[in-house]
C-alpha cells in the first residue's frame, strides 16, 4: 500500500487516479476496522495487493449482512421469548389447538410470513409493506438495466463479429504490402529528396532572372516584329491553300499513289475528251 507522502504527490499530478487512491483508502479502512472487530489488536499479517482487497470487502459484506440478519432473528426469538412467557398455561393450551388446527399448510404460511419479516427488516404489517413496494422498485429499475445492458452487449457483440471479419479480410494476402514496396519506398524517397533540391535550385534561378532588368523594346523593333509576323502569316495561308488539296488523299503513301495515279488517268481521259470534241467543231464550221 502506498505511502501517504505517495499518495499526495500522484494526486497533484493526476485528480482521477486521487479519486481512485482516496475510494481504495476508504475501502481499506472498512475492512481494517471488520477484521480488528474480529480479531482485536492483533490482525494477522497478510499481503495488500487489489485481489486481496477484493475478497477481504465481498467476505466483510457477507459477513456484516449474516451479523444484521442473526440479530434480527434473534430479536424474534427474543419478542417470541417475551411472548411465551407473559402467557398463561390456558393461552399456551389455546395456542396449541390453533397450531394444530392450522395444519401443514397454515404452519408453513405463518413460517414463511415470519421469515418474510424477518427479511423485509420489519415486524409492523405497514413497514413490511412499504419495504416491498420498495424492494419492487428497485427490482423493476434492476430489470430495466439488466435489459439495456444486455441490448448494449448485443450490439458490442455484433461490432466484433464486423470488425472481425474485416480483420480477417485485411489479413488475407490480397492486402498484403509486396515484396518490392520497400525497395520503392527508398527509391520514391531519394527522389523526393532530388526533386527538392532541384526545386530549390530552379526557384533560385527564377527568382534572379525576376530581379534582372529585362530591355524595353524600341518602336523599330516592334515594327520589324509585327512586319515579319504579317509576313509569316501570308506563308502559312499560301501552304494552307497547298496543302488543302492534299486532303483528300489517304495518310498511306500507296493508297495515296494510287489515288494520284487514278486521277492523272481521268484527267487524261478528259483532255483527250476535250480535244476531241473541239477538232469535231472546228470541222463542223
Amino acid at each position: 500500500m502506498n505511502s501517504p507522502a505517495d499518495w499526495t504527490a500522484s494526486a497533484l499530478f493526476s485528480p482521477s487516479k486521487a479519486r481512485a487512491q482516496q475510494a481504495q483508502a476508504k475501502d481499506w479502512a472498512f475492512v481494517e476496522a471488520w477484521l480488528a472487530k474480529r480479531y482485536g489488536k492483533r490482525i494477522p499479517t497478510f499481503e495488500r495487493n487489489e485481489d486481496t482487497l477484493q475478497a477481504l470487502l465481498t467476505l466483510a459484506t457477507l459477513n456484516e449482512n449474516a451479523d444484521e440478519q442473526r440479530v434480527l432473528i434473534e430479536k424474534v426469538e427474543k419478542t417470541a421469548l417475551q411472548a411465551t412467557a407473559k402467557r398463561a398455561q390456558g393461552d399456551d393450551e389455546h395456542y396449541g389447538s390453533l397450531l394444530n388446527s392450522m395444519g401443514d399448510g397454515g404452519c408453513h404460511a405463518l413460517s414463511t410470513l415470519a421469515e418474510s419479516a424477518v427479511l423485509l427488516g420489519s415486524s409492523d404489517t405497514s413497514q413490511a409493506a412499504e419495504n416491498i413496494c420498495v424492494l419492487t422498485a428497485k427490482q423493476f429499475e434492476l430489470a430495466a438495466q439488466v435489459q439495456k445492458v444486455n441490448v448494449q452487449h448485443l450490439a458490442l457483440q455484433r461490432e466484433h463479429a464486423r470488425l472481425q471479419a474485416l480483420l480477417e479480410d485485411l489479413s488475407q494476402d490480397s492486402f498484403s504490402a509486396p515484396s518490392e514496396m520497400a525497395e520503392q519506398t527508398a527509391e520514391w524517397t531519394r527522389s523526393t529528396k532530388h526533386m527538392k533540391a532541384k526545386i530549390t535550385e530552379y526557384e533560385e534561378r527564377l527568382g534572379a532572372l525576376r530581379s534582372a532588368p529585362s530591355p524595353s523594346p524600341s518602336v523599330e523593333e516592334v515594327k520589324r516584329s509585327v512586319d515579319e509576323l504579317q509576313v509569316q502569316r501570308t506563308r502559312l495561308s499560301e501552304l494552307s491553300t497547298e496543302l488543302s488539296a492534299f486532303e483528300s488523299l489517304p495518310a498511306d503513301t500507296n493508297g495515296a499513289r494510287t489515288k494520284l495515279e487514278n486521277t492523272r488517268t481521268g484527267l487524261r481521259t478528259l483532255t483527250t475528251r476535250r480535244d476531241g470534241l473541239f477538232e469535231a467543231l472546228v470541222d463542223s464550221r
